[in-house]
C-alpha cells in the first residue's frame, strides 16, 4: 500500500476512534445582540479563551437589532443564535430548519415599568386609563399582562403607545406617555439620567423572562460535537459573567459601551444562564401563545417540538429539562461596584 493511503487510513481510523477529530476545523457561526442580557456569554468565552479551551473556534457577531439578526440566521449566515424567545420562536414557525437547543438567558427583575420622577404613581392601578409605551410583540406585553391579571386589569384599563427600545426615554421625558415598560438596559438608563423611578418589575409576577438559543439543523447534524462544545464554553462563559458582577461593570462598559452606573443598576436584575430549567419549556410557551394570539404568526406552536436538549445534555453532563424551576436555583447578582 502507498504511503499517502497508509495516512488517508491512519487519520480516517482516527475520526472514527475519537469523537469530533473529523470536524474539529467546523466553526461555528454565532449570532446575538448588543443587549446586556445576551451578549455576556459569548464575549465571556472569547474574552477567557472558553472557546479555544473547548476545541471549538466561533465566529461573533453581535446585532444591534434582534430584526436584523434574525434576518441573517433565516438567510443562512449563521449557525447559532441568541435571541429573544419571541424572536427566535417566531423564525422557527415561518419555517426556519433548526432547533432551541439551550436557554438564552433571563430573569423577570429585568422586565420593568418605569414612571417619571415626581409622579405620584404607586401602582399598576394608577396608571388605569394613562398611555403606556412598550414594544408590542415583545416580552413587554407577556410582562405586563401578568401584572395586570394578578391586579384585576385589562388592555382596553391602558392606551398603548407601541415604541422601540431607543424611544423609550425620550418618550417618557417629553410626556409623549406616562409609563415605560421595558427590557434592561432601559429602565436603569431612565433612572440614572433623572428621567423616572421604577415603580414595579414582573419579578413575583411571572417565572422567567428567558431567550433561546437556536441552531440550524444543518450545523446540527453536520457538525453536531462542534455544537456540544460550543454549548460548554458559552455555558462557561455566562456562569463567569454571572458569578464576577463587579468585574462584569467594568467590561461590559468597554465591550458594548454601555455607562458604568447604567451597569451597576442593570447587572442585579439579569440571569445569565443558558441551562433549561423545569419551567423553561412553559415559559417558551407562554410567547408562542403570545404571537400566535396577536397574529405574528398563523398556527399555534407545540414549543416541545421545537426542542431538542440532547446536545446540551451531552455537554453538561445532565439530562435537560432539570427538575427544578430556574428560580429555586438562580440568584439576582449583588454588585459592589462604585
Amino acid at each position: 500500500m502507498k504511503l499517502s493511503h497508509w495516512i488517508t487510513a491512519i487519520v480516517f481510523g482516527l475520526a472514527v476512534l475519537v469523537p469530533g477529530l473529523a470536524n474539529a476545523e467546523t466553526t461555528i457561526r454565532f449570532a446575538t445582540l448588543t443587549s446586556i442580557s445576551k451578549a455576556p456569554p459569548g464575549l465571556v468565552a472569547e474574552d477567557k479563551g472558553y472557546f479555544k479551551k473547548n476545541g471549538v473556534t466561533v465566529q461573533m457577531k453581535l446585532f444591534a437589532s434582534g430584526k436584523v439578526a434574525i434576518e441573517a440566521m433565516a438567510a443562512g449566515q449563521f449557525d447559532v443564535g441568541m435571541f429573544g424567545d419571541i424572536p427566535a420562536l417566531a423564525l422557527l414557525a415561518q419555517g426556519f430548519e433548526g432547533k432551541i437547543i439551550a436557554g438564552g438567558l433571563g430573569g423577570p427583575k429585568r422586565q420593568g415599568l418605569t414612571v417619571p420622577t415626581g409622579s405620584s404613581y404607586k401602582s399598576l392601578k394608577d396608571l388605569k386609563g394613562k398611555r403606556i409605551g412598550l414594544t408590542k410583540g415583545s416580552t413587554d406585553e407577556i410582562a405586563l399582562e401578568a401584572t395586570m391579571k394578578k391586579e384585576g386589569l385589562k388592555w382596553s384599563d391602558f392606551t398603548l403607545i407601541n415604541l422601540q427600545p431607543p424611544e423609550k426615554a425620550t418618550a417618557l421625558k417629553t410626556g409623549g406617555v406616562d409609563a415605560v415598560e421595558a427590557w434592561e438596559p432601559v429602565p436603569s438608563i431612565i433612572v440614572v439620567n433623572g428621567i423616572g423611578k421604577r415603580l414595579l418589575t414582573a419579578d413575583g409576577d411571572i417565572p422567567d423572562i428567558l431567550g433561546a438559543t437556536i441552531a440550524s439543523k444543518k450545523i446540527l447534524s453536520e457538525s453536531p460535537d462542534a455544537v456540544v462544545r460550543f454549548l460548554k464554553a458559552i455555558h462557561e462563559g455566562a456562569v463567569y459573567a454571572q458569578s464576577h458582577p463587579d468585574e462584569m461593570v467594568g467590561f461590559l462598559a468597554e465591550k458594548l459601551k454601555v455607562k458604568k452606573e447604567v451597569l451597576i443598576q442593570a447587572i442585579p436584575t439579569q440571569w445569565w444562564y443558558v441551562e433549561v430549567y423545569s419551567d423553561s419549556i412553559s415559559n417558551w410557551q407562554i410567547s408562542a401563545d403570545l404571537i400566535h394570539r396577536i397574529g405574528r404568526v398563523t398556527k399555534p406552536l407545540d414549543v416541545k417540538s421545537l426542542v431538542d436538549l440532547s446536545y446540551l445534555s451531552k455537554a453538561l453532563g445532565k439530562i435537560y429539562p432539570l427538575k427544578v424551576p430556574a428560580s429555586e436555583v438562580l440568584r439576582y447578582p449583588t454588585v459592589m461596584a462604585k
